[in-house]
């Protein structure tokens, strides 16, 4: 036995209350999967610059319908040609690089059809005759206005100039009268066929211009006219 001593032991502590634990049937939320985006793929090597192309022109003189010529001269870095032939050609292949040719005929005709489709006609001039101090066509020129009506029909859009005139018999007031009344005699027809109204044009002259010269006072069937002038 220990006599004189007391040991003191720590009194027991209490174990800590431990939270109950619920179990529920409800399946956890799985988290959101995280996105990486794939990295954008290099861009592609530029083209290579393309050659310098050449160009290639061609110019070439073609007659007209009564055969004439006019020229050209064609220039290319500091090379020089004159064309002034019919179906003479120039063939401009690149700087300073000047061939010169002839084209066939027949090529150039079969070549350029579209081209010269798309030209416009070539200015024409028509004259009617009327009697004296009247407005009224000759029986000839009667005969005569169906040609030329045939011949502006086949030009699409024609600009028409109608001019009136009369010989030196009369007054220069009178005449003046009288050219123009001709010529709105022929202008009312060519409207009447199917001339745009607005692509005829009438004027008179009088006496001033005649187609032959006379004294005044003097009668000359070929003064008494209408000239039609077409482009």
């Amino acid at each position: 036995l220990l006599s004189g001593c007391s040991w003191l032991w720590p009194a027991p502590q209490p174990e800590p209350e431990r939270e109950a634990v619920q179990y529920s049937d409800v399946p956890l939320s799985q988290p959101e999967p995280v996105k990486v985006s794939a990295p954008e793929p290099p861009p592609p090597p530029a083209p290579p610059p393309s050659p310098k192309k050449t160009a290639h022109d061609q110019v070439t003189i073609l007659p007209k319908k009564d055969g004439s010529i006019g020229g050209v001269m064609v220039r290319q870095d500091g090379v020089a040609i004159l064309l002034d032939k019919a179906y003479a050609t120039a063939l401009v292949e690149g700087p300073g690089m000047v061939t010169e040719s002839t084209y066939y005929p027949e090529l150039a005709k079969q070549d350029f059809a579209l081209v010269l489709a798309a030209l416009p006609g070539e200015p024409a001039k028509f004259l009617l005759y009327f009697l004296e101090a009247k407005d009224e066509l000759t029986p000839e020129s009667e005969q005569e206005i169906e040609k030329i009506f045939a011949e502006l029909a086949t030009r699409p859009a024609p600009e028409i100039l109608v001019i009136g005139h009369t010989d030196a018999v009369g007054a220069g007031q009178y005449n003046d009268k009288l050219s123009l009344q001709r010529a709105e005699r022929v202008r009312a027809e060519l409207i009447r066929r199917g001339i745009a109204e607005d692509n005829v044009t009438a004027e008179g002259r009088g006496k001033r211009e005649p187609l032959v010269t006379t004294a005044d006072g003097v009668a000359e069937p070929k003064n008494r006219r209408v000239e039609i002038n077409v482009r």
